[in-house]
Formats: C-alpha cells, sequence, structure tokens
C-alpha cells in the first residue's frame, strides 16, 4: 500500500548542497536567479547553532568528533578557494593539495592520520578560531546564513552519516521538490580520470554546447580560478550564475589548450523527456531526471504517446538521476509491471517499527520488452525503479554500477529554527529480491563504462557512510553476454555507445527470453 508522507515527503535524493540555483519572475517579467545563499538568508540562521558545536573543549573529544569538526570548516572554506592546514592555517586551496581532495573521504584523510599519529597536537587545534577568521575576513552578512549551514551539514555528514541534512523549508518547497527545474548554468557535467576533472556529459542547447565544449575535455580553469584541490560541488557552483553574465574556461583537449568565453543562459530541466527512434523495430526511449512530484503523470502521458508511434521495445533512461520522491518511483514502476507487484520495502533503524511495504497501485499500461539505462549517477529512487523492474524479471540493466544510496530520509521542522528543515537518515529501503542497494550499488546486466571516465559513488565520497543490514540472498545474476546479439538494424552510428549497447540488447532474443 501507499502511504502518507509524515512531513514534506520522504527523501531518497542525493542532494548536492550549495549549488543549486533557480530562476524566479520579476514583475517586469525579467528572470532573476535565486540563489541558496538567498534561501538560506531568508532563515536568519545564527551562528551560535554552528558556534555551540565546534567548541574547543568537544572538538578533541573522539577522533569521528575531530573529523566532524575539521569536514565543516573545510566545507565553509571550500567556498572561499581556501583549506585548512593541520596547524590551524587558512590557505588558497591550491597551496594545500597533496592528494586528490576531491571528496570529503580524501579531504579527511590526511586529518584522520594527523588525529591518530598527534593526538596531542589535534586536541589542541582550534576549529573554532579558524571559523572566527572565516567570519572575520571572508563571509558576508549576506552569505552569513548559507556559511553556518553548510558548515553544520558538514559537520553532520561525517558525525551522524553523509544523508542527513538541513535544507532551507522554502527552498525544498520551490525548488528541489518542483517538476521542472529552470537554472543558470553552462551545462557541464563532470566526472574523474586520472585525479583531474573531465567533462562527462554536455548539455544540448546550453552555452557550453554552443561553444563548442566536448567531453572529455579536461577541465584547468573557470574564471581564472583553478579546479585543481577544489571539490566537486564548489565547481559546480562556480559553472553556475545569474543569466546572461559571462564565463570562462580552460580546458585541455589532447594536450592542447583551449579556451571558451561564454554566456550563462537559462535551461529547462524537464522532469520527463520523450523521443522515439525510427526504423524497422521502432523504439521509444523515455528519460526520467528526477523522481520530481508528478513524475509519474508525466511518465504515463509518455507512455502513451511512444504507444500511439508502435514501438516494438522502450528504453527507460534513468542515467545521472539523483532520485527523488518514493511514491512516485514506485508508481512509475507499476506502470510496466502492474499494480499488485510489491516494489520495494522500508526497514526502519529504530527497531520498534515494522518494516512498511510499497505497491505502485497503478495498472500495467506497456508489455513489451524494456532496457534501463544506468550509470554511477543514479542514486535513491533510480535505483528502486531499475532494481525493481529487474528483480521482477521486466527489464536488464545496461551501462555501469549505480551510485549505492539504499538510505531513506524524513523531514522534520527542526525544533531551532522552523524556517529550516532536519532531514534525517530513518532507515534503507529493500528491493524484491530482499537487496539493498546501499553502499553496493546496482550491477548492470550489460556493462559499457563511460570512457574511463568515473563519477564517486557512495563508498568513494563519504568518510563515515552507513552500511544496510542484509539477511542472506540469492546472488545476482551474472552478466549477460551479448556477442551473439546483432547490432541495430539501421547501422546508424552514435557517440552514446550506452544507448546503443542498449538498443542492441532490447531485440536479442537470449537476453529478452531472459528478462521478459
Amino acid at each position: 500500500m501507499l502511504r502518507s508522507p509524515r512531513f514534506f515527503i520522504i527523501s531518497l535524493l542525493v542532494l548536492s548542497m550549495g549549488v543549486s540555483l533557480t530562476l524566479s519572475r520579476s514583475h517586469s517579467g525579467v528572470s532573476k536567479v535565486k540563489s541558496v545563499d538567498d534561501y538560506w538568508a531568508e532563515t536568519g540562521l545564527g551562528p551560535a547553532a554552528l558556534e555551540d558545536l565546534i567548541q574547543d573543549n568537544t572538538c578533541g573529544s573522539s577522533e569521528r568528533y575531530f573529523l566532524a569538526c575539521a569536514n565543516s570548516i573545510l566545507t565553509v572554506a571550500n567556498r572561499f578557494n581556501l583549506s585548512l592546514t593541520t596547524k590551524g592555517e587558512l590557505v588558497p586551496v591550491d597551496q594545500n593539495v597533496s592528494a586528490d581532495m576531491s571528496s570529503e573521504k580524501k579531504q579527511l584523510e590526511v586529518w584522520k592520520d594527523f588525529f591518530n599519529q598527534n593526538t596531542q597536537a589535534a586536541m589542541k587545534l582550534s576549529f573554532l578560531k579558524a571559523w572566527n577568521k572565516l567570519e572575520e575576513k571572508y563571509i558576508s552578512e549576506k552569505q552569513s546564513s548559507m556559511m553556518v549551514g553548510l558548515g553544520l551539514n558538514g559537520f553532520i555528514s561525517v558525525f551522524r552519516d553523509p544523508h542527513t541534512y538541513f535544507m532551507p523549508v522554502a527552498m525544498f518547497k520551490e525548488v528541489v521538490s518542483k517538476a521542472d527545474n529552470q537554472s543558470s548554468s553552462l551545462g557541464i557535467t563532470l566526472g574523474k580520470a586520472n585525479g583531474q576533472y573531465v567533462v562527462r556529459k554536455v548539455t544540448e542547447g546550453s552555452a557550453a554546447k554552443k561553444a563548442g565544449v566536448e567531453k572529455g575535455d579536461i577541465l584547468v580553469e573557470i574564471n581564472g580560478q583553478r579546479v585543481r584541490g577544489l571539490m566537486q560541488a564548489r565547481i559546480s557552483e562556480l559553472l553556475k550564475g545569474d543569466v546572461g553574465t559571462e564565463a570562462m574556461i580552460r580546458v585541455l583537449r589532447n594536450g592542447e589548450k583551449l579556451k571558451f568565453k561564454m554566456t550563462r543562459t537559462e535551461i529547462t530541466v524537464a522532469t520527463v523527456s520523450t523521443r522515439v527512434i525510427d526504423g524497422i523495430r521502432p523504439i521509444g526511449v523515455i528519460g526520467i531526471n528526477k523522481f520530481a512530484k508528478g513524475a509519474c503523470e508525466k511518465v504515463k502521458e509518455a507512455v502513451g504517446m511512444v504507444s500511439k508511434a508502435k514501438v516494438r521495445g522502450l528504453l527507460l533512461d534513468l542515467r545521472d538521476n539523483p532520485g527523488g520522491q518514493m511514491e512516485e518511483a514506485a508508481c512509475i514502476t507499476s506502470l510496466f509491471v502492474g499494480g499488485d507487484k510489491k516494489v520495494f520495502e522500508l526497514r526502519y533503524l529504530d527497531p520498534s517499527k515494522k518494516p512498511e511495504v510499497y505497491y505502485g497501485g497503478e495498472d500495467k499500461i506497456f508489455d513489451r520488452p524494456m532496457a534501463v539505462l544506468v550509470n554511477a549517477g543514479s542514486a535513491s529512487a533510480s535505483e528502486i525503479v531499475a532494481g525493481a523492474l529487474r528483480d521482477l524479471n521486466r527489464a536488464v540493466l545496461v551501462g555501469e554500477r549505480t551510485f549505492g544510496k539504499g538510505s531513506f530520509q524524513e523531514g522534520e521542522y527542526w525544533a531551532q529554527n522552523k524556517k529550516v528543515a532536519l532531514f534525517e537518515t530513518k532507515g534503507f529501503y529493500y528491493l524484491p529480491s530482499g537487496r539493498s542497494p546501499q553502499m553496493k550499488g546496482l550491477t548492470p546486466d550489460v556493462a559499457v563504462n563511460f570512457d574511463n571516465i568515473s563519477v564517486g559513488r557512495e563508498e568513494d565520497q563519504f568518510m563515515n557512510p552507513l552500511h544496510a543490514p542484509e539477511k542472506a540472498t540469492k546472488l545476482a545474476k551474472s552478466l549477460i553476454s551479448t556477442q551473439d546479439c546483432l547490432d541495430p538494424e539501421d547501422g546508424s552510428s552514435s557517440e552514446d555507445m550506452q544507448l546503443t549497447k542498449a538498443r542492441q540488447v532490447l531485440f536479442c532474443s537470449k537476453v529478452v527470453a531472459g528478462a521478459n
């Protein structure tokens, strides 16, 4: 059965705090960017909330508390292209780079060693003084609440878990739960290769696409700021800005240095996209960018469109989908398996709470062959849909191993500030097979890696990721061989090798027999 949400809606989303932007319209009709800073400023959150946590007498009390304090300051400092040394000094980030510093886990490894090898010196280090220096020299009055929020999220990411977080209530209502987001961005999605930031995807119609940025370009600078040593969330933030503002990026392409000057434009990212690939056996491609409110209804409309085109099969594209609302995930799954099939089960960390089973509740409206495209950016609710469709023998998965977020969060108004929501991890979800994707992700049936450009997964990014308890279950199926499958009959070539392979798989008799 479907159940009512306790607060906003239970969250199954991987968020990168501090990088989202939304567009609002003024009375004159001109687009204006409302930044995360603006949302936090509206909360009036003061520094006392953070200062209470990073007192000198508590930060050195244990390794975990010490790392939480360090992460709190590092998260804020990184916003100003700064890092913190183990002597408590704030320095430009490129002066404190001795290893890969692109994730929380990488940044904190040196601090963990410092605490264990120099415990007395670590206990004397004052994170509070570092915070006071940031407030005095770098943080403007408008930025104050945002920086406190970043510091709080950096702290609880280590001290509690990486998916418990604070967020302005207005930001959740106006941006995160909204169906079709508008944003001002250059249209670049990044990954990592050989310790460098590499362009993984360029959005069609974006400023970057028009300027000539290509997949595989190595990002070197943004507006004169070198990206080496910066966390990926900070780099994403540098790529964003007001509509109409200019940005200059430098990249390396096949050893050649290239410079691109571009103007940020307004990009509307639809929740659901639909297209038909014609041929002797036409197929539909439905892409879901996130599981926002109303996503199931949009997918239902999309299925209706491709069905009218008399497609012979369907590719469901969940690549780079960070998740969203679990009710939408269950509903969408039921469109392909029926409303009476168990989609997933919630199991709480609190042993006094009984597990809750979710069914989608919708009639099955499509029964032809299916494949689901996934990659390392497919997380949370995406893993529910992909995993359930495979467990229920309805589809094969093509692409990369997924992110591996199997926890869920419930939001409540924060007692200290009602304009702030606290989303706390309450438990894990489990697929029909009884397995949770937490930390493991979903291994595809047909593996097609993304040109060796990687994205940090759950186990790569965080210092203290959670592990989901599991009973013994059947092992996942072996990878499917496609060597006997025919190429797409139209002979068309595509830069999207994952989609090309999925088309090939869709009408391969051996694979389809095993999946449908």
